[in-house]
């Protein structure tokens, strides 16, 4: 069980499955790092119902949870707080420096960067995009399945990454992977 801010009690239901659906797949040994919602809140959080703009960035130290959809051009998540979406997440492109968890789905239309460890964008809805790039150790988790242009990883690790996910139930289709 989460611990949970009193602004966020009327989603305990949504966030509570989460949570037990990645600890569960955690518990298993299939989740490239793990995801710890209650860590990610740990600093506070910053609330809003949506966002809908042209451009976020994300830099304070409490992390900013979004009840629904993030819709914007350019996303930047520098940290330390992290970002934590209850909707879909729809991008041009990101540059991501903290951790991203995603219970929706994810569309990103051009290219998105993660990172440094132990930083993860994780998404447990469907994905489909562009290029996704994992640098420095960043995890990018896909849960939901779907499908990308492009997979890299500065470590050489996506063949492992994929292995994982097709473990946890996940059918991601990528054009090019480099692994």
């Amino acid at each position: 069980m989460i611990q949970l801010p009193t602004k966020l009690q009327k989603h305990a239901e949504e966030l509570e499955a989460a949570d037990e659906r990645l600890t569960a797949l955690d518990d298993d040994g299939l989740l490239a790092a793990p995801v710890d919602i209650s860590s990610l809140m740990r600093n506070g959080i910053v609330l809003h119902e949506k966002v809908k703009d042209s451009q976020l960035t994300i830099s304070s130290r409490e992390s900013v949870v979004v009840t629904g959809d993030v819709e914007v051009e350019t996303l930047e998540v520098k940290g330390p707080g992290g970002l934590l979406v209850l909707g879909d997440l729809v991008v041009k492109s990101a540059e991501l420096h903290s951790s991203v968890l995603v219970l929706g789905n994810c569309e990103v239309a051009d290219r998105l960067v993660g990172h440094g460890e132990p930083h993860t964008l994780t998404v447990l809805g469907e994905v489909q995009g562009g290029r996704f790039e994992m640098k420095d150790q960043f995890i990018m988790q896909f849960l939901g399945g779907g499908k990308l242009k492009s997979l890299q990883d500065s470590e050489g690790g996506v063949d492992e990454l994929l292995e994982l996910l097709s473990g946890a139930g996940s059918e991601l289709e990528i054009e090019e992977a480099d692994a």
